[in-house]
């Protein structure tokens, strides 16, 4: 009975998650920061079961997106978008060449790790950034209301205890130095009822 509730409340907690990591107000000024402009080659990178690339390859046809998406999510619906190539890949790994992309766009992909996973992804979206490339990152970051404990907690239920660890005081910034990433700066913050997130840009020096 106990392993039951168990899984019915993982369950419930997993439609949750989903749920709350929609997009928000963050979301047009993570794009408005970014700015893709026609030529650059784009790398996409979403937390699973929030996918974007779609949304941006027809928002822009002129730019050339990449995007590293669990599989289950790598389907899309309706004509075959000639600027979208999708890549295999995870935190430990970008099947795409070193130094190939101009910027990346992250939403809410970080959190989900671990803290040697968070580092490890890091230092592999900037392996595979251009020398002076750019990374626009939307992240859960330090509450400063009660509400905005919410969707941490569940992150820890879901994907462990330590995953929003640094969240909680804000010291997953830090690891973008630990990357090799130069440049760190917070650009705008949005309080949202799941959470406060952040958006930071960061530089391949």
């Amino acid at each position: 009975m106990r392993s039951i509730r168990a899984r019915c409340f993982m369950l419930m907690l997993k439609c949750g998650y989903r749920i709350a990591i929609r997009k928000g107000p963050w979301w047009e000024a993570l794009i408005r920061e970014a700015a893709p402009h026609p030529g650059e080659r784009i790398l996409e990178v979403s937390a699973e079961g929030f996918s974007t690339f779609a949304v941006l390859a027809r928002d822009y046809p002129a730019v050339q997106f990449a995007a590293l998406q669990p599989m289950e999510s790598r389907k899309i619906t309706g004509a075959p978008l000639s600027n979208l190539e999708l890549l295999h890949g995870d935190h430990c790994g970008i099947d795409c060449r070193a130094a190939s992309i101009d910027k990346i766009i992250c939403s809410l992909a970080l959190h989900p790790l671990p803290q040697n996973g968070k580092v490890a992804f890091l230092k592999e979206m900037r392996r595979v950034l251009r020398q002076g490339g750019t990374l626009y990152l939307a992240e859960l970051d330090q509450p400063l209301r009660p509400r905005e404990t919410h969707v941490l907690r569940v992150t820890g239920h879901l994907f462990g205890p330590d995953t929003p660890t640094s969240h909680y005081d804000g010291t997953w910034l830090t690891l973008f130095k630990q990357a090799g990433f130069v440049g760190v700066r917070r650009m705008s913050s949005f309080s949202e009822i799941i959470g406060r997130v952040t958006i930071v840009r960061a530089r391949r020096g």
